[in-house]
């Protein structure tokens, strides 16, 4: 099992223990060492005893726990206690704002087991009633179980690519000819359904065909003998399959690739396109049009953008130099800096930046004083020792509730550069969210503007910003702004990142990562950087370490 799933395992028992009032040192012990295990380097299934043994919290008992979990994905007091549990509590012990105390509450005195009775006593003003639950509580309440519901059958830019993959795979079994298309053809940030073109002979074959794949359930009232319209057993995106035939195969790409705003922009016109067409390129050709990349086609500013520049302008992973926004073992990382370092050198880069929390993060593991000479020291000594790539002593610093940075100006300006970035205190308005990052931006420390809106794709919104203004805050202050490529965030949103290299403004795709497979997240946010059209000139961590360092200066 992945370290992933044990961990989330062993949470899931801490909330069901607390949900039920089980010995709360014994649910308190068994969380300490989840938060561990979570920072756990290694193989968690494949630790011996001695590793184990090592880390805060875990014990004999716990080490049972771990080893029955690892090696078949539950374990007997897990067992027992969801035999206890309603299914439905499951999914409020979800909800951002509800620990399992008060959902052990909304239980106890309601008699609510499910999301659709809980929004109905929302709705109806009731969860006031419990103990702890404010006006403001019950409404973020109800705000996030309709976003979930929202967004219930949609998937984030990653998992879409993970299971169009195994979808593809079915597909290739039975089609000599598989292509996806769709929202994910584009690489937008939230795939609501996931599209694929298959090579069919124009017979009505197909459909019987795909009914041989067991892992497909077909809608059968959505279908049509030209697209099979259904979803992959245990999963609620929808999935279209289109059959082509292979002389129509380029002119159905570009139409079901592109956004139809897109085709409107372009003037597409199935019926009045003559002709086969062999590619994509001929078609833009034939409409007199430049070739516009799959990731543009959303009927923005793709067409004025292509009449300034060209495809090869575009940002490319391997124009990356360096990697700025990385948490390593000091905070909340899974590795350690030397690891972290060696992982960017082994993909090409030739700088590694570290931006551990700053000390208001204390959930984190967030840096106190010491602590940051400490890993500046040895910051100092890895880079004696290393030749091929350099280490940069960074910080994410929070921006704290009156926008100020966290630390005072002594610490501030002991770093290369500092990542600002809001982590608490995210429930604000407009009134409250814009006074609150312009000072960190105007902050002569801030050196780039860390994930700006917050928002953690399908699962929280982010706060709202005026973001004309925020862009031509950053360009003023020479502050540059952070294209967060975690597929959790991606934020900058890619829609600003037209105005914002329009006004001259610097844009960094930063991974975000807290370990080492987190560094090449950096690919998400290239694809979502193309989307936006930027360039090469304008992205932050094209730059040489010289470059990157003086750039402030």
């Amino acid at each position: 099992m992945e370290n992933e799933f044990i961990v989330d395992q062993l949470e899931l028992l801490v909330k069901l223990w607390d949900l039920h009032g089980v010995n709360e040192f014994k649910s308190k012990n068994l969380a300490f060492a989840t938060r561990a295990l979570d920072k756990f380097p290694n193989s968690i299934a494949k630790a011996t005893e001695d590793e184990l043994l090592a880390l805060q919290g875990v014990g004999k008992v716990v080490i049972s726990i771990i080893r029955d979990v690892a090696q078949t994905g539950t374990c007997s007091d897990l067992e027992g206690i969801l035999e206890q549990t309603p299914a439905g509590l499951l999914n409020l012990l979800k909800i951002k704002g509800l620990g399992p105390k008060k959902v052990q509450a909304i239980w106890r005195d309601l008699g609510i087991t499910e999301l659709d009775e809980l929004l109905a006593a929302c709705e109806e003003g009731k969860l006031v009633q419990i103990k702890g639950i404010s006006e403001a509580i019950q409404s973020n309440v109800m705000h996030y179980i309709l976003f979930l519901k929202q967004n219930a059958s949609k998937l984030r830019l990653d998992k879409g690519h993970h299971l169009a993959e195994d979808i593809s795979t079915l597909l290739l079994n039975k089609f000599s000819k598989v292509q996806i298309v769709g929202e994910l053809g584009r690489n937008c940030e939230i795939i609501s359904s996931l599209d694929f073109m298959l090579l069919s002979d124009g017979g009505f074959g197909a459909s019987l065909v795909l009914s041989e794949i067991e892992e497909l359930e077909e809608d059968f009232q959505n279908s049509s003998p030209f697209v099979w319209r259904g979803n992959l057993k245990g999963h609620l995106i929808p999935i279209q399959l289109y059959f082509v035939e292979e002389k129509d195969w380029a002119i159905q790409s570009l139409k079901l690739t592109s956004n139809p705003a897109h085709l409107a922009l372009i003037g597409f016109d199935e019926m009045k396109l003559q002709g086969a067409f062999s590619t994509e390129q001929s078609i833009y050709d034939a409409l007199n049009i430049p070739f516009i990349i799959p990731n543009m086609r959303e009927g923005l500013e793709e067409l004025n953008w292509a009449s300034k520049y060209q495809i090869d302008d575009l940002i490319t992973f391997e124009d990356l130099q360096g990697c700025v926004h990385n948490h390593s073992t000091y905070s909340d990382g899974k590795n350690s800096l030397l690891e972290m370092a060696e992982a960017c050198r082994e993909i090409g880069l030739s700088y590694f930046g570290i931006a551990d929390h700053s000390q208001y993060a204390a959930y984190a593991g967030g840096l106190k004083p010491e602590r940051i000479a400490d890993q500046h020291l040895e910051i100092d000594a890895l880079n004696n020792q290393l030749n091929d790539i350099k280490i940069l002593k960074g910080i994410e610093a929070d921006i704290l509730p009156d926008g100020s940075l966290d630390y005072d100006a002594s610490i501030l300006s002991s770093f290369d550069y500092v990542v600002a970035s809001v982590h608490a205190n995210l429930q604000m308005d407009l009134e409250k969210a814009m006074p609150r990052l312009l000072k960190a931006i105007e902050s002569p420390y801030t050196t780039i503007l860390g994930h700006p809106t917050g928002r953690l794709l399908l699962a929280r919104e982010g706060y709202p910003l005026q973001m004309s203004k925020i862009i031509d805050a950053c360009v003023a202050n020479r502050v540059v702004i952070e294209l967060n490529a975690s597929p959790y965030r991606l934020d900058l949103d890619w829609r600003f990142i037209y105005e914002a290299q329009e006004k001259g403004a610097m844009i960094s795709i930063n991974p975000d990562a807290h370990e080492i497979k987190g560094i090449l997240d950096m690919k998400y946010g290239v694809e979502i950087a193309r989307k936006g059209g930027l360039l090469k000139k304008n992205t932050f961590n094209t730059l040489s370490v010289k470059e990157f360092l003086g750039y402030k200066s």
